[in-house]
């Protein structure tokens, strides 16, 4: 701004800060801090070597600003060459600024690290256990040693926290004091001073950094590659977006903190209050038909807790989560594990007996989470999710491993949610299959797609208790239960502060590790009563068919109009006992056929559905309207990114974790097509390269570490595999209700297993078969090659062997074991005569069939057999995909062989590295093995292996390179 005063040495004015000059007098602002400090000198950045300086960092105000109200400054700031600057503006109208925040305390976990503190805990621990033992009162005691650990770690963390800011303010003073002397005064010990002080500095907050990063739950991407800046702001955008700041009360919208507490407060003790009918569920509970769990099962969950089961628990927790009211982490669980789970276990037993927690293992804190795409306005667009204390999850996670080992023999095959080997992907193909092939159903069938009101916080506790005795649990397992439920109640987390406490008497409270399996239960009663009811499904090729779930989300599938009323009823009739109810509103009809009607029974009939996060269309716009809007978010999140000084390595990463993940969903489920896979590639890998010159090949870079590639995944090598593991599923389980309509239609084909083996071409089947179904298969051709022999040359499905442009099959043919070519043909080599064939096969053959199939036999195979006419004598039985090489990669039983799939077609699309063969010609014996690994192997940070990287690749900017680009004289020794 100004030459002489701004900068050192002093220069003269331009261009630039004339033109911004200007615009300060025509929009009436002015440098606030010059106009405070007219003749003073302060600078805000600075070389490396302290000879150049100059205040160009400076805020701007309005000249209606009271000056006087107004300080400004500057600090020294880590990792930078830049001065922090400050502005504190007194504004004296706060509406809010008589509240005060209230925050609970978290352990901060790093302070476990300290053997004098971990000492000092293990003799508390020790106390109050021994006191327990005494009085044989151990909640009383495990409570009172929860205050006593959070009142030391409070103590010690506070005491940590003000030693730090002492020694930030300290340095902060002391470069402060260097920055202050005039530049020409500075001696080479104060400039050597000053740059151990800035030293300090950066690691103060490189500290601060990795906290906010932990606070933000977002992922430390690499080592070396930090941004304070980022993670500090992630951390802030994280906390407003999961705090209330307004809402519609009433009609009116309003920031008062005190009538959005009051009103989240009311509203949740009303939701969460009881409404149980004891007539309703004994009339419901009378008249289902429900499988139990058998009487082993039921023995093994009435076990009384054990030892063991504490530990394993204490395992199961997750490091870097948000504790409950009391602050305690996981980590602390886990550092004295072997201390606390004796204590923990008699505690444990002890309420049980007593069917009552202690106090602080009943209390909840309720953190309200936005639901996507909704008017936040609304207190019903939030979600709430508990943070529970680690010990009432302990307890939890006992019981829920439980639950979990016995739920197979209960829950039906038709609900995909938290059940371990079923996924969300079967419900959304079981109706897209109905969809591409709606010509197998002959009714006006009408997909409902069901929303409840609030499903999990609406469960009736009392209706869960008894749905327990139903199912066959033991009497301590439901003492158990019961005693997690009882009295427990919560507060919602504010902006400002919490709200009143409420009582929690109905509801499964999401963020409780034993709410999802306790669902599932109460689900499989919905599910019993809907098909023990007058509601009529559909019949898919001889099985029935009336419902799906996955959790909460149910959808039935129904033979006409006239049984939605009949399945609203029946519902009504379980919402009255379990206290789930429909909301209508948001519950959706799709009619299978064409249907002229808008709505029935007010629930709206669309052409298309959001179904589980999958736009569901009855055309083949699925791609367009699931896949582009993804892409356009992943366009928008990669600009974020390349703000960030990311390596070559980094931003792969980034490409998997932001890219990749976010289409992989849709991707299980819908088929793409080449449009949209080159698009996605083209996206990714322009990011990977800075939206520049690509200067190493896709090809080298699909490649693994150890053979010179960075592991990127091109999506449709992705995409491929997905299409495998379905092939996989439909083979490993045929007899599937997911699988009913697939394996019929392949079955026109000779089955699954036998159309793999084929030497088919998709486009020249006799089958219309859908686009998912067809991708699937092309994707099985691009890694299956068949090799040609006489002896295994199948008739059907071949696409050599055409009729009318495409390959045969014959039902009846096949199942007579008439699948080879060389069973056409009789020992001299020549095909059968009508009669001749009939008669060799004893079959009465239909001679359209018979002309259609001999007339579809190339010349060529027919010259092959008539000169060698031994083959005839030749059967080799039918080959299974299962058996051949690729199947047993593919179709492996080990759950996670995505990696060995994804092999196989990448095998055939990767390239050696073109810098192996130049270097070769440098140099003999280069072991590129040791090459590639070393890199990886040591601890050194992505960018100077990322330097390493780009010169054994030589696309690193060196001498020659800058000399040619640009003609510079450059000097390199």
């Amino acid at each position: 701004m100004d030459a002489e005063l701004d900068k050192f040495p002093p220069g003269h004015s331009n261009r630039i800060s004339t033109t911004l000059k200007a615009v300060m007098v025509r929009l009436k602002l002015t440098d606030i801090w010059r106009f405070k400090y007219p003749q003073s000198k302060m600078f805000t950045w600075c070389n490396n070597s302290n000879s150049r300086h100059s205040r160009i960092d400076f805020w701007l105000v309005s000249e209606s600003f009271d000056s006087s109200s107004i300080d400004v400054g500057a600090w020294p700031s880590p990792a930078t060459d830049h001065k922090a600057i400050y502005i504190k503006i007194n504004l004296t109208s706060l509406s809010n600024s008589s509240v005060v925040k209230f925050t609970y305390w978290k352990l901060n976990s790093s302070l476990l690290q300290n053997d004098d503190v971990k000492k000092d805990l293990k003799d508390l621990i020790s106390k109050f256990w021994s006191i327990a033992q005494e009085d044989l009162k151990y909640g009383n005691n495990w409570e009172l040693l929860k205050f006593e650990i959070g009142k030391y770690l409070r103590k010690v963390g506070s005491l940590n926290a003000k030693s730090k800011r002492l020694e930030e303010e300290n340095i902060i003073s002391q470069i402060t004091q260097l920055s202050n002397k005039q530049i020409y005064t500075l001696t080479e010990e104060d400039k050597l001073n000053l740059a151990k002080l800035q030293d300090k500095l950066d690691c103060l907050y490189s500290d601060k950094a990795k906290g906010a990063f932990i606070r933000s739950r977002s992922k430390w991407l690499e080592e070396g590659e930090r941004n304070s800046h980022y993670f500090f702001s992630l951390e802030k955008k994280h906390s407003s977006i999961n705090n209330i700041s307004k809402l519609m009360i009433n009609g009116v919208i309003t920031e008062d903190y005190r009538l959005i507490s009051k009103h989240c407060s009311h509203f949740y003790k009303e939701l969460y209050s009881s409404t149980f009918s004891q007539e309703a569920a004994d009339h419901l509970l009378e008249s289902l038909n429900v499988k139990s769990i058998s009487q082993e099962d039921s023995i093994l969950c009435d076990q009384p807790i054990s030892l063991e089961e504490v530990k394993n628990a204490i395992g199961l927790l997750k490091n870097n989560k948000s504790p409950g009211t009391d602050g305690l982490t996981a980590e602390l669980y886990k550092t004295f594990s072997e201390e606390l789970s004796p204590f923990l276990l008699e505690v444990f037993v002890e309420s049980i007996g007593n069917q009552q927690l202690p106090t602080t293992m009943n209390q909840g804190l309720t953190t309200l989470i936005p639901k996507p795409n909704k008017d936040l306005l609304m207190i019903d667009n939030w979600r709430p999710i508990s943070l529970l204390n680690n010990d009432y999850k302990l307890f939890a996670l006992i019981i829920a491993n439980r639950l979990k080992m016995v739920l197979e023999s209960v829950i039906d095959e038709t609900q995909s949610g938290f059940m371990p080997k079923r996924h969300i992907t079967n419900n959304i193909r079981l109706v897209l299959d109905i969809l591409d092939y709606s010509d197998l159903i002959n009714s006006n069938v009408f997909i409902l797609f069901l929303d409840f009101y609030k499903a999990f916080d609406t469960v009736e506790h009392e209706f869960i208790f008894q749905a327990l005795d139903k199912y066959g649990f033991g009497t301590y397992f439901s003492t158990a239960i019961k005693t997690l439920y009882h009295n427990s109640n919560s507060s919602i987390k504010l902006t400002n502060g919490t709200s009143p406490r409420f009582n929690i008497q109905r509801g499964i409270r999401q963020g409780c590790p034993i709410s999802p399996y306790l669902f599932l239960l109460i689900a499989q009663l919905l599910s019993n009563h809907i098909k023990s009811s007058n509601v009529k499904g559909i019949s898919l090729i001889g099985k029935d068919l009336l419902i799906t779930q996955l959790a909460d989300d149910t959808t039935l599938f129904l033979k006409d109009e006239y049984q939605i009323f009949i399945a609203i009823e029946t519902i009504s009739m379980f919402s009255k006992a379990s206290g789930l109810y429909l909301n209508i509103p948001k519950c959706e009809l799709m009619a299978i056929k064409e249907c002229s009607k808008t709505a029935l029974c007010n629930i709206p009939i669309k052409q298309e559905v959001r179904y589980l996060g999958i736009i569901i269309t009855k055309n083949q716009e699925r791609i367009t309207q699931n896949f582009y809007p993804i892409l356009e978010k992943l366009k928008h999140r990669f600009n974020q990114w390349l703000l960030r000084d990311l390596s070559l390595k980094g931003r792969v990463l980034i490409t998997k974790a932001e890219g990749i993940s976010r289409l992989a969903y849709a991707a299980l489920a819908l088929h793409l097509d080449n449009k949209l896979i080159k698009e996605v590639d083209k996206l990714l890998f322009n990011f990977i390269w800075k939206n520049r010159t690509h200067y190493i090949k896709k090809t080298v870079l699909m490649n693994p570490y150890v053979n010179g590639g960075l592991n990127v995944l091109d999506f449709n090598t992705l995409n491929n595999t997905f299409k495998i593991n379905w092939l996989k599923n439909l083979i490993t389980k045929p007899t599937s209700i997911w699988n009913t309509i697939p394996v019929f239609m392949f079955s026109k084909l000779g089955g699954t297993e036998f159309f793999l083996t084929c030497n088919f071409d998709i486009d020249k089947t006799p089958l219309k078969i859908s686009a998912f179904h067809r991708q699937a298969f092309l994707a099985w051709t691009l890694i299956y090659k068949h090799n040609f022999s006489p002896h295994s040359y199948y008739i059907w499905n071949n696409k050599d062997i055409l009729f009318k442009r495409k390959s045969l099959f014959l039902d009846s043919w096949f199942r007579n074991n008439i699948v080879l070519v060389n069973q056409l043909f009789d020992l001299n080599g020549t095909l059968f005569s009508y009669e001749e064939f009939c008669l060799h096969f004893n079959l009465a053959i239909n001679r359209h069939d018979y002309t259609k199939v001999f007339g579809s036999i190339p010349s060529g195979v027919c010259m092959l057999f008539k000169n060698q006419p031994n083959i005839t004598s030749f059967h080799r039985p039918l080959a299974s995909p299962i058996q051949t090489l690729v199947g047993k990669i593919c179709f492996s039983k080990q759950s996670k062989n995505n990696k060995s799939i994804r092999a196989l077609f990448q095998s055939s699309i990767t390239t050696v590295p073109y810098v192996i063969f130049f270097w070769n010609r440098l140099s003999d014996g280069i072991m590129w093995n040791e090459v590639w690994r070393l890199p990886n192997q040591f601890l050194i940070t992505n960018k100077i292996k990322d330097i390493s990287y780009k010169l054994i690749h030589r696309i690193y900017p060196s001498k020659d390179y800058l000399q040619s680009k640009f003609s510079l004289d450059i000097d390199t020794s």
